[in-house]
Parts: C-alpha cells; structure tokens; sequence
C-alpha cells in the first residue's frame, strides 16, 4: 500500500466568466446518448445552476475540466431568449500540469454524453495518457469488437481453403502498443483465442 498522505487538491470556488471558458478536449471528444442534450437543458431549467464548473487556472486561462456540454447547454438557452448570469461559480482543481488535468477530464464522467472512441483515441495519444494506470477511471464508451465478425478456425471450411484472419494494427505511440500487447496476452490465455498469433514491428501489430 502506498503511504503517501492524501492532501486536497481542490482550491476555491468562486465566480467566473463562463463564456471565457477553454476546453482541453477536442470537439469530437463526446457525443450525446440519445436525447441527452434535450435532458441536460431541461435539467439546468428545473434546478437552475446547481453544480459549479470544475477548472484548471493556467496563466491568463481557465480550462473546463467538468462542464463543457452545460457551457454548450448554457449558450443554446440563451439564444433562446433565456437570461444567463455572466459569471457563474466554478471550483478550482490545481493540477500539476496539462497532462494531471487532462486525466481529470477523463475521470469526471457525464450521464448525458459519451466519450466516442475516436475521441479517446485522439486525446490519449495528444497528451500521451497510460488508460490502465488511471485509477478510478470508468469510461462510457461503446467501442466496436474488431474481432467480432471474424471467422474463427471452427469456422473455417473443413479443407481449409481459407486462411485464417489477419489483422493490423498500427499505433501512434509506444504506450498504446504495450498495453494492446498486454491485452493479447490475456486474450491467448482464454479458450476463444487459444493459437492467435501475432507479431511486432514497427509500431504495428
């Protein structure tokens, strides 16, 4: 067990300017589940403004790491006619970096929107983030089995005339690459994937 003191990296909370916000995530980061856009609005109009952002003070700037699809929510609202505070509260996270706020993005997780696979790829490989060494990281995502609707050798023809499947898979850094290999490992062990072989070089599998 580690014995490093548990200290609170949470700062103050106090009012901002909203529409000053910068975000850390790319636009394709998330995407909404279902009608979770219409849910959100309808919740901000119910109980008003009762979360703060979570942000991230660097220089000049403040990063949104909780709260960019309420700042969208907020702006629609108010093109509808809908009066909006222009400073609303936010609480500060001091991060130690970039990178400490950019896992903080991927834990603080939303009921209304999803983290799509190409945006997580993307922001992973921007800020080079480790996925397994993120403790209490529980992402909703909804990636494809690439194994899926690959013939098996119990589906082969019985002359074996077809050969077995052969993916690749090239990665962006050295990260990624180790721990998809860790993840073949433990495929190998199971019975479905009893006999895969793979191969490395140069940055594909």
């Amino acid at each position: 067990m580690n014995n490093k003191n548990l200290s609170s990296i949470v700062g103050k909370t106090r009012l901002i300017k909203w529409k000053n916000l910068k975000f850390i995530q790319d636009e394709n980061f998330k995407e909404w589940i279902g009608d979770g856009n219409d849910k959100l609005i309808e919740s901000i109009l119910k109980y008003q403004f009762a979360d703060p952002f979570k942000v991230w003070a660097e220089g000049d700037d403040i990063y949104c790491l909780d709260g960019k699809h309420r700042y969208l929510d907020l702006i629609e609202i108010e093109e509808k006619g809908i009066e909006v505070p222009e400073v609303l509260p936010a609480t500060f996270i001091n991060c130690k970096n970039e990178k400490e706020a950019a896992e903080l993005v991927l834990i603080y997780s939303s009921q209304y929107a999803k983290i799509t696979e190409q945006g997580l790829l993307d922001f992973t490989s921007k800020f080079e983030i480790d996925l397994p060494s993120i403790q209490g990281l529980n992402l909703n995502l909804d990636i494809t089995d690439p194994f899926k609707d690959l013939p098996f050798p119990d589906e082969l023809t019985a002359d074996k005339k077809e050969a077995p499947p052969v993916i690749k898979i090239t990665f962006l850094n050295s990260k990624q690459l180790d721990a998809f290999e860790k993840e073949l490992e433990m495929m190998q062990e199971t019975q479905e994937f009893t006999g895969i072989k793979y191969s490395v070089s140069q940055g594909e599998i």
